[in-house]
């Protein structure tokens, strides 16, 4: 997804949390057919895959890159931190 790339995975585990399904690429039924007819898709519209490339690279940048991590850390240690002080409030 990073480059450009739209994603066709299994749909369980980490691709259902990263991959949004018909944006970013397809998530699949673990089985060779489901697989062959994602794959068939952007053959027959590589327009598709270009779309859903750009719109893959997107989502890597707006959910997964290091700013973002270190923002959602940041915030989970001052949720911490608070919850913290509230305990010894009490």
């Amino acid at each position: 997804m990073a480059a450009h790339k739209p994603v066709i995975a299994c749909n369980s585990g980490g691709p259902v949390e990263s991959v949004k399904d018909g944006e970013t690429g397809f998530l699949c039924d673990p089985s060779p057919q489901s697989f062959s007819l994602a794959m068939a898709k952007f053959l027959k519209d590589p327009s598709l895959a270009e779309s859903m490339g750009s719109k893959a690279r997107a989502h890597v940048a707006s959910s997964f890159s290091t700013k973002t991590f270190g923002n959602q850390l940041n915030q989970y240690i001052m949720d911490v931190v608070e919850q913290d002080k509230g305990t010894k409030a009490d």
